[in-house]
């Protein structure tokens, strides 16, 4: 213990002397903390004070540079450190919601989450009891996110640990959930020992880190070098000792029987001769060290049943959960298959242990895509598919596959979880064929004009037969321009029919560039009446396999669309739609694009969900199916959209060779 001390004595006047040569040159770090989280980080006497904080400054003596605390709120921290009005956060704990905005350094303090009631509360053991009891816990942290989950728990939420502790001395709370280690420095620091006890210690793992702002490379690179140096230098340890040493009763124990047995041999070495008198009382030491391991056997067991009790509990979650959830780990071996799962998928014998290849539902949503989580870690969100169970029964299920890390974010399965939608799709085919003949609408009355001009002009040459109809040149222009202008009108009417006549989904292979100039001629009139060009630019040749009605149905939407954006856009100059099909990169690309109102950020996300828009009498419909029949004729569409400059909508479908 001298030693420890004199070696903090050393440290800290080396980084005093050190401080006081350097502060002209030292450069400034804006650290915020949470003043409530002692002993990791507090404020004392209007200073900060704690573990992370004594860390934080050794930090600062290794980087060469001086540190300005501000105590602050977690969420509000995180919220300044994205805005850079903060460089730092001290005490941050990693989950993926927070690393959008931050990235985290090296572990400096590794404890539990834990569960703490009144000495006399005999009903509270573990987390299967807390159901209709009130819990008090801080907000915004690991154990409020998995406590949230849980049904039947009455929550008292407070803003910081010590104000959640201090609902359950009050009595406005049954338990407490939350850091073990600032439960037991409060127990200690206000005298209550005695009164509470830890029924849970280990309900769910938690490491201390320091966070900055995403991308933050050269702070987080500094961080992690000098967190390694206190490691390995000692230093980490002398400051564990000064701040954690009073709660490990177990250390003290262990250190009180090794002096002991150490006294005993070097005694019996010593005195041999009086053999009998020291055996008997080596009987009695080893008869206490016995009663000591047999408590602590009991305790261990008391907390193997805890675990359990925990583990029972998370099945429970899991089965009642209206999605099917599985679990599968890097051997491609089921781990975990809940109630819903085994409804939909209708295996009649447990799965679990089994290959995923053995259970067809799994097969056909994993093919492909197993390999891909595992080598380069991809998500597959909200992808449809249709699963026959059977003759009788067949299912439409939007489902989901992401990686499963363990507490030290190491890959080592995969999560399936997948809902039946069903009833959601009949809904929406429902509505859509609303939407479409709205669409139908709009279309007969564009297209009407565009007839009209070719019968003008065969009607203009069936009133001159009678006077020109032995002059040459008329008849050569008759048999020239009357012909192209039926044509016109058989095309304009057989685009038409192709649109409202509802068929099955038929892949076959199809000419993009013919598709897209057909939706063109269609949309030709309505774009020309509203004062807007619409600009088609295709390369031949273009083949997919594809259903033609339903990518005919995409186009004129996005068309559509196009001309709305523009129409309530006054301040456009460019009122132009372009549409633009090409090869690229092994794929078919097909573009509409305009200059119109455009969307946000937040509209671009909402975008394509059913139900969704912008326009005062839309559906929120079009692009929903636009993007519906997409996927169905496996291709990906694409949003790039500006607010106030205009939109582009990408479909991008793999190519079909051959005749």
């Amino acid at each position: 213990m001298k030693k420890v001390i004199l070696v903090l004595a050393v440290s800290l006047l080396l980084t005093f002397l050190g401080t006081t040569v350097n502060a002209d040159e030292a450069t400034i770090l804006v650290v915020g903390y949470d003043p409530n989280l002692p002993p990791i980080n507090f404020t004392e006497d209007g200073v900060p004070a704690g573990f992370a904080v004594d860390m934080m400054n050794e930090i600062a003596v290794r980087m060469g540079t001086e540190i300005k605390y501000i105590p602050i709120p977690q969420k509000e921290a995180i919220t300044k450190l994205q805005y850079q009005q903060i460089d730092l956060l001290l005490s941050a704990h990693f989950n993926e919601k927070h690393a959008r905005v931050m990235d985290f350094s090296d572990s400096i303090l590794g404890t539990s989450i834990g569960l703490l009631v009144h000495e006399k509360n005999n009903e509270i053991k573990g987390l299967a009891q807390l159901t209709n009891a009130v819990t008090a816990l801080q907000s915004d942290t690991i154990e409020y996110e998995f406590l949230r989950n849980i049904r039947r728990i009455k929550y008292h939420v407070a803003s910081n640990q010590v104000t959640a502790l201090d609902l359950l001395f009050k009595g406005r709370a049954n338990a407490f959930v939350g850091n073990v280690i600032t439960a037991q420095y409060v127990l200690e620091q206000t005298g209550r020992q005695d009164d509470y006890q830890i029924v849970g210690n280990y309900l769910l793992p938690i490491d201390y880190t320091m966070a900055v702002k995403k991308e933050n490379y050269l702070l987080l690179s500094q961080l992690n070098r000098a967190i390694r140096e206190i490691k390995s230098d000692g230093t980490y340890s002398a400051l564990y000792e000064k701040w954690f040493d009073w709660g490990n009763d177990l250390t003290d124990r262990l250190w009180l029987v090794i002096q002991i047995i150490g006294s005993l041999l070097f005694l019996a070495i010593i005195f041999s001769f009086i053999g009998l008198r020291w055996n008997r009382q080596l009987q009695r030491e080893v008869s206490k060290k016995t009663n000591g391991l047999n408590q602590i056997n009991y305790q261990l067991q008391e907390k193997i049943a805890q675990m359990k009790n925990s583990d029972e509990f998370q099945k429970q979650i899991l089965n009642s959960s209206p999605r099917g959830i599985v679990t599968v780990n890097q051997d491609g071996l089921i781990t975990s298959f809940n109630t819903k799962a085994i409804e939909i998928s209708g295996e009649p014998d447990p799965v679990v242990g089994l290959h995923y290849e053995q259970v067809l539902l799994l097969q056909k949503l994993l093919e492909g895509r197993f390999a891909q989580v595992f080598q380069t870690k991809n998500l597959f969100l909200g992808e449809e598919s249709v699963w026959e169970r059977d003759e009788h029964r067949t299912f439409y299920l939007r489902y989901y596959v992401y990686p499963l890390f363990d507490f030290k974010k190491r890959l080592n399965g995969l999560i399936v979880t997948f809902e039946d939608i069903t009833e959601e799709r009949k809904l929406r085919l429902q509505i859509f064929e609303q939407e479409k003949n709205k669409a139908l609408g709009r279309v007969v009355a564009g297209i009407a004009h565009e007839i009209r001009n070719p019968l003008t002009s065969i009607k203009t040459f069936a009133e001159l037969i009678p006077r020109k109809y032995n002059n040459e040149r008329f008849q050569k222009e008759i048999s020239t321009y009357v012909p192209q202008e039926i044509e016109r009108v058989n095309q304009l009417i057989e685009g038409l029919i192709d649109y409202a006549k509802p068929k099955q989904l038929n892949k076959e292979r199809i000419d993009v560039s013919l598709i897209t100039k057909e939706c063109t001629i269609l949309f030709e009139r309505t774009a020309l009446n509203k004062g807007i060009s619409l600009v088609s630019e295709t390369e031949d040749e273009l083949w997919i396999e594809a259903d033609s009605n339903q990518l005919k149905q995409v186009i004129i939407n996005l068309i559509i669309n196009s001309l709305d954006a523009i129409d309530t856009n006054d301040e456009v100059e460019d009122r132009i739609v372009k549409l633009k099909a090409y090869s690229k990169d092994n794929g078919i690309v097909m573009k509409v694009s305009d200059k119109g109102a455009g969307m946000d950020e937040t509209e671009q996300l909402q975008a394509l969900e059913p139900f969704y828009t912008t326009k005062e009498k839309g559906t929120g419909l079009g692009l929903a199916i636009a993007n519906q029949y997409v996927h169905e004729n496996k291709g990906r569409l694409e949003i790039d959209s500006k607010k106030g400059k205009g939109t582009t909508i990408t479909l991008t479908f793999s190519p079909k060779n051959g005749g």
